[in-house]
């Protein structure tokens, strides 16, 4: 393993990634070598810092600040004020105020990115049996897919973004080999990055289907392929693609975790026995990155008043929830998906301090990845997608027994039936738009929704000392804020890409 981390630190993929030259050459010469690279190096679960998008969700409606005059709350500010008002530095700001957790966005997932391209450079140089081969081939293909997606839908600008030129208009730098240049590597359209995470994700799919499907859930398999390419498929619009693959997906594993079979948990703190992240849950698909412990912090210094910052009103009014009625408490997310007020053992304020799909089971394991909820909501999506453009009545109609199937394990259904709901029209799809708003918290995909949707208008209020006025932050309709800045310290590293506006 010591020589692969050597190789690995020598084969850098460009000059931005390179600062030192090690003189020390060690080649992984065995499939199983690529596979332990893979491992240690571009799969986050497990790695020191796999929580590194911990502020994404900071930036988006269902998150919300209150002022806590407590001068220990100050610090808390200071660690968030950048991305919760959507600031040009935010990175240089939450570097400054030494922010408890990981933010090294951009270079992650180049860091990834090179471990893949070493992969694929010497996949076809190495020892070992050939199935193993693929394997690790088409896992190597498919994170360094997953690396790119999550990069253009960060740093560039929306797929569909109206009156926007994507084969002109910059999306991140497209480094596909492992050998160093002299030169330094510029960004490429967002046309060219969906191209090519279309393209290796294409090329892995045939691998993980013949050779992935055993692989563990902190490794890529056939599932995750096909989700990555519905999710994909719905940012780009094409709902039959979106649709096929999701459908795809769920004839290999169409299961669901039914919240109503896990025993209630009655205290405050106390964390559901099982979750829909467990390595043992029936819907995780990959157990992929993040902590327990992203968004615990933004409760400190609860015992001198309001929590910091917390979920919104508005996220919580989705939810049809009543604590109160023992034989039915409705849905069941809003007790299962987040940790309540600790302070509160009665639970008499219902304020969730922040999402997190923890259970007994995983304890301080990642808790965001992949799930079989996801599929569900894709293709619902593009059902309705095409019932709107076209009017075909079955599409709606599949649509709505994708969502009441998925809502049917979510609510408390111990001494009542579950509910279905029918919407027809536009109402069907801003139902279905707030179902995965609902399912889907906290989990990394509301900010990338927003996007799509159309980057509309988010207001934040925020107060950080009593001698302020609470000030209200406005993200404009369309705002070129819905583009995360690319940070200074990787702008110094290499001076040929050019900054966002």
């Amino acid at each position: 393993m010591i020589g692969v981390m050597l190789f690995l630190g020598l084969s850098g993929c460009s000059k931005h990634f390179l600062d030192e030259k090690s003189q020390d050459e060690v080649k992984p010469s065995t499939v199983t070598e690529l596979q332990e690279l893979l491992m240690g190096t571009v799969y986050p679960a497990g790695q020191i810092h796999a929580s590194f998008l911990s502020y994404l969700d900071e930036m988006t409606d269902d998150m919300t600040s209150n002022f806590n005059p407590d001068p220990g709350a100050l610090t808390l500010y200071k660690d968030y004020v950048g991305p919760f008002t959507w600031q040009a530095d935010m990175f240089e700001t939450m570097t400054a105020a030494g922010t408890p957790v990981d933010i090294d966005t951009y270079d992650h997932y180049y860091r990834g990115i090179m471990g893949c391209n070493a992969v694929l450079d010497l996949i076809d140089k190495v020892r070992g049996d050939d199935s193993a081969r693929d394997n690790v081939q088409g896992q190597a293909l498919a994170m360094r897919g997953y690396f790119y997606f999550m990069l253009v839908n960060l740093f560039g600008q929306p797929y569909n973004a109206k009156g926007v030129d994507i084969t002109t208009s910059p999306g991140v730098e497209l480094i596909l080999s492992s050998t160093v240049h002299d030169d330094y590597p510029k960004r490429v359209s967002v046309a060219q990055i969906y191209t090519q995470v279309e393209a290796d994700l294409l090329k892995a799919l045939p691998l993980m289907e013949q050779y992935g499907t055993n692989n563990s859930k902190f490794k890529v398999t056939d599932m995750f392929v096909y989700t990555l390419l519905s999710r994909m498929y719905l940012y780009m619009e094409k709902w039959d693609q979106a649709q096929l693959y999701a459908s795809r997906a769920l004839l290999v594993n169409p299961l669901l975790v039914n919240l109503a079979s896990i025993p209630y948990p009655s205290p405050s703190y106390v964390v559901p026995a099982t979750s829909v992240y467990d390595i043992t849950s029936r819907e995780a698909i990959w157990v992929g990155y993040a902590g327990w412990n992203e968004y615990y912090y933004l409760n400190q210094f609860r015992p001198y008043g309001p929590i910091p910052f917390g979920i919104s009103p508005d996220l919580q009014s989705k939810y049809q929830f009543d604590r109160l009625n023992t034989t039915n408490r409705g849905d069941l997310r809003m007790r299962y998906f987040y940790m309540w007020d600790y302070l509160d053992a009665n639970m008499t304020i219902p304020v969730p301090i922040a999402g997190q799909k923890l259970s007994q089971i995983t304890g301080d394991g990642p808790i965001k990845g992949m799930r079989v909820a996801e599929l569900y909501l894709n293709r619902a999506e593009s059902y309705i997608q095409q019932y709107l453009k076209n009017g075909d009545e079955s599409m709606r109609t599949a649509a709505l027994a994708d969502l009441n199937f998925l809502r049917s394990n979510r609510y408390d259904t111990r001494n009542v039936a579950y509910v279905k709901v029918d919407y027809s029209g536009p109402a069907l799809l801003d139902f279905c738009r707030d179902e995965r708003r609902r399912e889907l918290s906290f989990e990394d995909h509301r900010w990338f929704d927003l996007r799509r949707y159309g980057m509309p208008e988010i207001h934040h209020g925020f107060q950080m000392t009593g001698g302020q006025s609470p000030v209200d932050y406005v993200l404009h309709q369309g705002d070129k804020r819905y583009v995360l800045p690319i940070p200074r310290t990787v702008l110094l590293k290499n001076p040929a890409l050019v900054p966002n506006p």
